[in-house]
């Protein structure tokens, strides 16, 4: 799961290959700084240019949105004129003017926008304390620093090896920072390989869930970040863009060419390429602290959990209560199944997990109440029944968006609970530790993953054998 990209107010921008046509190309390097003024609204907008050779990449800020590195779909540059493209349309126009400094243009089709050159740099927050002022500390599980995810849509690895490191500090190992970029990989060539085999008839993005990191360890181990990045220049960032739209190439490819000689394997084959291109290949043997090992064998002596001991939790009506489902979102492309609990008992197995040691990984909702360090719905709102949730899946006002990962809990003055997670993305200016209110939680979670001795007592009686 789940794009790093958000929805903007006006528009929605997604990660391709950019192209650019112009002998002059160095002339848009750097960043150009604007502002869209509405009778409704007044924005910031920095469009940063990276030229290489006979092509460009383009990134979008948008610091009054707290938006950062979304990708820019197309941009072309032709004599003096250059086009930013969200798919076929083009979202901005502009003209180079004499001097090479500033660019009039048209943003959206009929808004002025004016770039000039800027030495401005943009930059999000990031809280490394999980203490809030003017909040009391429940409960806070020991844990492992905080995970950036950077230009990449992997939360989802990102919340759940921090998941895994937690659990193995639980279980008493040594703290150990893994590598989530180690299962993206596997995920990805297994989604792939999902995706043709349905005739491209599959949602297909790097967005996923904790099932895919939990079956990747169970088959491949772990390894630590320290031994693979994900990167192959150490001094880079992780940005996917590129590989992320050539992957989707690639597959779409498959699905339209049915040519007589097409094996998984060839088409396996051809993706590892592609990831590999960008973030390297795993090692099969690695020293760490001055032993060798293999990521099957750091898994079993380093982390030592078991899979088969988590389960994923939900709580919609659609479905019997107190039994298991395949839940209805894109990101489920392998059909997983999830224990389908009451909402009484859904939050009471999360609330009993986080005071008995236990994290629980969270998947859900962030377009609605989601900033500057908090997760919190409109004052007015102060129950949230099984109906509420039901009608917010429904209609889509709750989506399957982001992962996290939930080490505590607080509450404020009032004695309103909040929980304390741990994000692998700074946009809304939520990096870091953010605190996430009770109604937010009942709301707008999807499902939460929690260890299987984490479920209270009374609740196992009533699912019986079912986990």
């Amino acid at each position: 799961m789940k794009l790093k990209i958000l929805v903007l107010s006006f528009f929605f921008l997604l990660p391709s290959v950019i192209y650019c046509q112009d002998n002059n190309l160095q002339r848009l390097q750097g960043s150009w700084m604007g502002r869209i003024t509405t009778s409704e609204f007044s924005l910031r907008v920095l469009l940063r240019f990276e030229v290489k050779g006979e092509n460009i990449r383009g990134t979008l800020d948008s610091p009054d949105q707290a938006l950062k590195d979304i990708p820019i779909d197309k941009v072309m540059s032709v004599k003096d004129s250059l086009f930013a493209y969200l798919s076929d349309f083009p979202v901005f126009k502009g003209l180079v003017m004499p001097g090479d400094s500033v660019i009039n243009g048209i943003w959206g089709g009929n808004m002025p926008l004016r770039l000039s050159r800027t030495n401005y740099v943009f930059t999000l927050k990031t809280n490394l304390n999980p203490v809030i002022e003017g909040y009391k500390i429940v409960s806070l599980i020991k844990s492992t620093p905080i995970k950036d995810q950077q230009v990449t849509g992997t939360c989802w690895s990102y919340a759940t090896t921090s998941f895994i490191e937690t659990e193995a500090i639980r279980l008493g190992k040594a703290p150990v920072v893994l590598s989530p970029m180690f299962y993206v990989t596997p995920t990805y060539i297994d989604k792939a390989e999902k995706y043709i085999r349905m005739n491209g008839k599959l949602g297909f993005s790097e967005g996923d869930l904790t099932f895919s990191v939990l079956k990747a360890y169970k088959e491949f181990g772990a390894i630590p970040e320290s031994i693979y990045s994900g990167k192959k220049d150490s001094a880079s960032r992780h940005d996917h863009a590129e590989m992320n739209s050539a992957i989707l190439e690639k597959v779409q490819y498959y699905v339209k060419s049915r040519h007589g000689n097409m094996t998984a394997d060839g088409y396996r084959k051809d993706i590892e390429e592609i990831l590999s291109g960008t973030m390297g290949k795993a090692p099969d043997t690695f020293t760490y602290n001055k032993k060798q090992y293999t990521p099957k064998s750091f898994a079993s002596e380093m982390i030592g959990i078991n899979p088969d001991d988590y389960v994923e939790i939900t709580s919609y009506s659609h479905h019997p209560f107190y039994s298991k489902f395949i839940l209805e979102i894109e990101s489920n492309w392998n059909n997983n199944y999830y224990l389908n609990l009451p909402v009484n008992d859904f939050i009471n197995t999360v609330d009993y997990a986080l005071l008995h040691n236990y994290s629980v990984g969270w998947d859900g909702d962030i377009y609605e109440g989601y900033n500057d360090g908090f997760a919190v719905l409109n004052d007015s709102i102060k129950t949230i029944t099984q109906q509420m949730r039901q009608t917010a899946f429904d209609n889509y006002t709750t989506k399957d968006v982001h992962n996290m990962h939930i080490i505590g809990i607080a509450e404020n003055a009032k004695g309103e609970r909040f929980y304390i997670v741990k994000n692998s993305s700074d946009e809304k200016n939520c990096g870091g530790y953010l605190y996430m209110s009770k109604e937010f939680f009942l709301l707008k979670t999807i499902s939460v993953m929690v260890n299987k001795n984490a479920v209270p007592k009374e609740i196992k009686n009533k699912i019986g054998s079912v986990i």
